[in-house]
């Protein structure tokens, strides 16, 4: 759905100006690559029941327009048309345009943010429009949030185990201490103990191999590290 995008400009503001100030930090980003796209469709039926707005949410590559070397992501929410008024003029489609409601991710950044968390990337900027009468939904909303790409690849499995062994445990190390530095929360809420820290979280995340026994998780020394 998100088409065409390659190649155009999106200029984004910081997490505390609106635009309308004149301390206000903005940057202008170029889009390079669209990554991945996901729909989250909603019936008629849907709407009534205040299951929100449709829309479809992508993933980009971008970079800053006045420093080509600073890459990072972009994601972008549009809203689109309920199922079955895809086809219909753009009077009808208009009256389906809302307001953005709250953004679960851009709240994150924001406390993350604040709360000076280093194991987040640093966020870049944000910013929300009106689309035009030929993009998806005339007059429904779109949203931008843009943060850092870090240096290095996301691992996949082939690649982590392709490493040595001081390789791997390296990333082990550096991912307990990640861990263990987001912990304490659930579902946005603190908790009151902190978890104690399992070597089967290595499992869970790829980064270790348990045996066949039934009790793998009690002899991790079997495990293929």
């Amino acid at each position: 759905m998100l088409r065409g995008l390659v190649g155009t400009t999106v200029t984004t503001y910081d997490l505390v100006s609106d635009g309308a100030s004149p301390e206000t930090t903005f940057r202008t980003w170029v889009i390079t690559e669209k990554l991945v796209e996901r729909a989250a469709p909603l019936t008629e039926h849907d709407v009534r029941m205040g299951r929100g707005s449709p829309k479809t949410v992508g993933k980009f590559l971008c970079h800053l327009a006045d420093d080509p070397k600073q890459i990072a992501f972009m994601r972008i929410y549009q809203q689109i048309p309920i199922t079955g008024t895809e086809d219909a003029d753009n009077d009808t489609l208009a009256r389906q345009a809302v307001p953005p409601g709250v953004c679960g991710e851009l709240e994150a950044f924001k406390l993350l943010q604040r709360g000076g968390c280093s194991a987040v990337p640093r966020f870049l900027g944000h910013a929300e429009g009106i689309q035009g009468e030929h993009d998806l939904l005339p007059g429904g909303y779109v949203r931008y949030l843009v943060w850092e790409k870090v240096p290095g690849e996301p691992l996949t499995e082939e690649f982590f185990w392709g490493l040595d062994d001081t390789a791997r445990n390296d990333i082990r190390c550096k991912f307990r201490a990640a861990y263990n530095r987001i912990s304490g929360f659930r579902r946005g809420w603190p908790v009151i103990e902190l978890p104690e820290w399992s070597e089967a979280r290595y499992v869970e995340y790829g980064l270790a191999k348990p045996s066949k026994e039934t009790d793998w998780y009690l002899h991790p020394e079997k495990w293929e590290w």
